[in-house]
């Protein structure tokens, strides 16, 4: 850690550097000169013009970081940060539309309507209040005129509230009144849920036709690829060069956890109770809740070395600590039994991580925070040579995508597609550690030359070759159909054998043959005793014959039409403000400026 020594011996030159380059970005980044036409100050954030304030925004992530960490006892990090920061992102992005679209249809609450809602329509947020319960939990309008008639309770927050949150619910009721359903929609409901077909077929698979296909010439290859030039089409990818700086436990942590353990086991020893010990201490999150207890369990559920102390044990004996693959564990063996000839054993466990500790956390990140600053100002590979890390690099990678050797992290993601090459990233928390990148290279969008897609396409052009004569045969075998010979008789003729399905339903995915809707709307199309022309499935051709078709009752259908229209009227109306939104959000014109302070 040469480097690294040097850098904390110049912190103070480091520090002056780093105010400078401070100074300069609010007077460039920020627009305090007039010399940026980016966002004002402080805006994470534009929405038709309408600012989104990164103190706004921070505030909301920490109420959502809060709500984690009660939740679940433990801070969120990597994937699971990255999913809050998103989700309270487009939760202010649909409050801003909804907000604006609100304004523009002019939605507003009049005195009236809030008086009515208060008196005969009362909020969910007063209808789930015991207080308004009957002893079943149900709303009880008539302990809510009771508190009404009270002249000491004060409702002003409750119609703040309703006049506030009505315009929505004028939105949402717009929205739902553009949902329709029809008899026809109906209809075919009915025959989705109630329709089935048998059907016989005979499958022409274009793999057997592979050997009689001939390679293609230079002519084909340049002309299928003249002719399909857009399917070769690439997006912008990107490439990154990393350090990752994995969270483990140092031996420190793991002696640690070893002390931790001591400790407990003493106090058990001293007559502390294992269930109230388990339920404090234990951090397996499926156990503790219950006192550590894990039930009845054989030695095949364990791992090797659990199972052994669990079953090596007396009845009532605490033992470990055992280590396993998961962490460290004191186990208490309460009962045994056989059960269908194989024994079984109930215990508690208390669990113990060997996680890395809060220090070990904050050195790593300290040491990435010092990485990216320097690289910042030398550069990222003699950097991460100097100091003696490992440097990775991910192949190509399109926005938003996977990113090979790192994960699903868009923030990484924005930072790579957001700057230039050579840019040094800041530091990013993820599952398996601290990441440092410098984007290395910048493909830009283009279509693959011949060159690249050669193989593919002779391929390609082979499989359609296939497919053909797949087809040609269906089609030869239909023709004698059509003369009237049997069905059977043409499978046995052309060396396959008919298959059979019963009762399928109306569903793209059939039992057997996987997603085929060409095959499940023609099957459904025929009549009883109707063959098909080929039918072009995933993998060759089919010929299909209706064996049965049933479930198609009209007198049952009139009967449960009101009903089934109903369920589709519903189901639209569910979908309305999802599908509304996106269309709006698509046609809006949305500026995210995370990337500045991400």
């Amino acid at each position: 850690m040469a480097m690294m020594n040097r850098m904390r011996e110049n912190t103070k030159t480091i520090l002056m550097i780093l105010v400078f380059a401070f100074i300069l970005t609010i007077i460039i980044d920020w627009g305090m000169g007039g010399l940026s036409s980016g966002p004002s100050r402080g805006v994470i954030a534009t929405v038709n013009g309408d600012e989104i304030a990164y103190d706004e925004f921070y505030q909301q992530y920490q109420n959502q970081l809060r709500t984690v960490r009660e939740q679940s006892g433990r801070d969120p990090e990597g994937l699971q940060l990255t999913q809050l920061e998103n989700q309270v992102f487009e939760s202010l992005l649909q409050q801003r539309l909804v907000n604006q679209e609100i304004k523009r249809l002019n939605l507003k609450a009049t005195d009236k309507e809030v008086l009515e809602q208060v008196l005969n329509n009362p909020p969910e947020l007063l209808r789930n209040q015991p207080v308004f319960q009957d002893s079943n939990g149900v709303f009880d309008m008539r302990l809510y005129q009771q508190a009404l008639d009270n002249p000491e309770m004060d409702w002003v927050q409750i119609e703040n509230y309703i006049r506030m949150t009505l315009p929505y619910s004028k939105l949402e009721n717009l929205l739902r009144l553009t949902a329709t359903a029809s008899e026809a929609d109906a209809w075919l409901l009915y025959l989705k849920q109630n329709a089935k077909a048998k059907v016989d077929y005979i499958f022409y698979n274009a793999d057997a036709f592979t050997d009689q296909v001939e390679e293609p010439d230079e002519k084909e290859i340049a002309e299928f690829y003249s002719k399909h030039k857009e399917d070769y089409r690439l997006p912008e990818r990107r490439q990154l060069d990393y350090i990752l700086l994995e969270t483990k436990a140092t031996p420190a942590d793991t002696q640690m956890v070893y002390m931790r353990m001591e400790e407990i086991l003493a106090d058990l020893r001293s007559g502390a109770d294992f269930l109230q010990m388990a339920s404090i201490y234990s951090e397996d999150p499926g156990s503790a809740q219950n006192g550590g207890d894990l039930g009845y369990f054989a030695r095949s559920a364990m791992v090797e070395e659990f199972a052994d102390a669990a079953f090596g044990a007396k009845i009532g004996s605490t033992v470990g600590p055992v280590k396993t693959q998961f962490g460290l564990h004191l186990i208490k063996v309460e009962d045994r039994k056989k059960e269908n000839g194989e024994d079984k054993v109930q215990a508690r466990h208390i669990l113990l991580k060997f996680d890395p500790s809060p220090a070990t956390r904050e050195a790593l990140r300290e040491e990435a925070a010092y990485v990216a600053e320097y690289a910042k100002e030398v550069d990222f590979r003699q950097v991460v040579e100097s100091e003696n890390l490992k440097l990775q690099s991910t192949p190509p990678f399109e926005a938003d995508a996977y990113i090979p050797g790192i994960g699903m992290e868009p923030r990484i993601s924005r930072f790579a597609f957001r700057g230039k090459e050579g840019d040094v990233s800041d530091v990013y928390e993820t599952n398996e550690g601290y990441v440092v990148a410098m984007i290395s290279a910048v493909i830009k969008e283009h279509i693959q030359p011949l060159t690249e897609v050669r193989n593919q396409i002779v391929t390609e052009v082979k499989n359609e070759k296939s497919k053909e004569l797949a087809r040609a045969k269906a089609q030869a075998a239909y023709d004698r159909l059509q003369q009237g010979a049997a069905f059977d008789q043409i499978a046995e003729q052309d060396g396959l054998s008919v298959k059979n399905l019963d009762s399928f339903l109306m569903n793209p995915s059939v039992r057997g043959l996987g997603n085929e809707p060409e095959f499940v709307g023609t099957a459904f199309s025929l009549e009883v005793g109707q063959v098909s022309p080929p039918v072009k499935g995933s993998r060759g051709y089919y010929l299909i014959q209706l064996l049965n078709k049933t479930g198609i009752d009209e007198e049952k259908f009139q009967a449960q039409k009101e009903n089934l229209k109903l369920q589709v009227l519903k189901n639209r109306q569910s979908r309305a403000f999802s599908l509304w939104y996106e269309k709006l959000k698509e046609q809006s014109d949305i500026q995210d400026y995370r990337q500045k302070y991400m």
